[in-house]
């Protein structure tokens, strides 16, 4: 057994100092690296550590981002004495099924996590040991991964000429770095957006407003052409990057950047029409059925934007606490949505079970959005 595996068993046999609170449910880590029982193999180093990550929630399930992939599963820590190890172990993790770029990290994550039996914090970083000495990952918090990214993060707001609908930016991009464009927009807008890129490797995602992360659009999946209607007012962002394995070769893109917005707001009805709650920009609140994905919420909280007395209306859909979706309804028929998926819809005797790519479903009461 190598040094660092024997330095890990004699830890988990010991007890040892650990700060105060420092416990999994709600953590969250990027890997590091993975630890071979077999010495010929040794260490895999992960290069990029962001684009695998873990998330303790604490209604005891976890999500997992596996580079272009998506995961979520049960799991059960039972900790120790100290509180800075004790067993863990996980239920079989619901995964997407995209092809990855080589060396296919996702594929192997997802099938070691059914393998996982103990966990040590030690020193800032916590490690997950495998059934029957089967190898160890290492994990660092993900706090510092997102401080790390934010250095290399460019915020940049967008502005249209007066009298004009759109802009042209040319721009150069390096290595791991990004820029976000932000601009506002209204519900029922249409929004355009292209990247041309010197570099093949040159890509956007449109975020919707509150998203860090989620995107409603992947430039890699839409040829970095993007034409839509938006669901909700506020900020959005056009994230520019290079594909990771460019941004590792320190590669650099020269690019142009177009963007459009046409149309006018669905403006919201206003609190004298209709009613507001307090605090609030909604007209009114529900509870209703739903199927996330990667979750097992089956209720969602519904919050509306009434834009009309037609059925022309955002709904927002809430669960797990800062997961939301957001659709746009005109004149009673879901139009749009914050999403990267496939909007389809049926509509039944209360109301409309919106769906994304046949996966994700969502029940809309038919008097949260007409009122009544």
């Amino acid at each position: 057994m190598n040094k660092l595996l024997t330095t890990l068993a004699a830890a988990f046999a010991v007890s040892g100092a650990c700060p105060a609170g420092q416990e999994l449910a709600g953590t969250s880590w990027q890997l590091r690296a993975i630890q071979s029982m077999d010495d010929a193999q040794g260490t895999t180093r992960v290069n990029d550590p962001a684009h695998f990550t873990l998330e303790f929630g604490r209604d005891g399930r976890a999500a997992l981002r596996l580079d272009c992939n998506r995961g979520a599963g049960d799991y059960r820590a039972v900790p120790a004495g100290d509180g800075s190890s004790g067993t863990l172990t996980f239920g079989p993790i619901a995964a997407t099924r995209a092809l990855c770029p080589p060396p296919h990290l996702d594929e192997r994550i997802a099938r070691d996590m059914a393998q996982v039996r103990s966990y040590l914090l030690k020193d800032g970083r916590l490690y997950l040991s495998l059934l029957a000495d089967g190898g160890i990952y290492e994990w660092a918090p993900l706090r510092a991964a997102a401080d790390a990214a934010d250095k290399d993060r460019l915020v940049k707001p967008v502005r249209f000429g007066t009298g004009r609908s759109s802009t042209v930016i040319r721009e150069r991009i390096v290595g791991r770095q990004t820029i976000d464009y932000q601009l506002q927009a209204g519900a029922g807008q249409r929004m355009t957006v292209s990247l041309k890129g010197r570099n093949g490797a040159n890509y956007f995602n449109l975020l919707p407003p509150d998203s860090s992360d989620a995107a409603m659009a992947i430039g890699e999946q839409i040829g970095n052409r993007y034409d839509g209607v938006l669901s909700d007012d506020g900020l959005y962002t056009i994230r520019v990057f290079l594909m990771r394995s460019a941004g590792r070769r320190n590669e650099s893109s020269e690019f142009t950047l177009s963007i459009g917005i046409t149309g006018a707001p669905l403006e919201p009805v206003p609190a004298r029409v209709d009613a507001v709650l307090p605090g609030t920009r909604y007209h009114a609140r529900a509870t209703t059925k739903c199927e996330p994905l990667y979750s097992k919420a089956r209720e969602c909280e519904a919050l509306v934007v009434r834009r009309g007395v037609d059925g022309t209306a955002t709904v927002e859909l809430r669960w797990d606490a800062d997961r939301k979706r957001r659709i746009l309804f005109v004149k009673g028929e879901p139009t749009a949505a914050d999403s990267a998926q496939r909007l389809t819809f049926r509509r039944n005797e209360r109301g409309w079970r919106v769906s994304f790519d046949g996966e994700e479903h969502f029940d809309i009461p038919e008097a949260l959005v007409y009122g009544g």
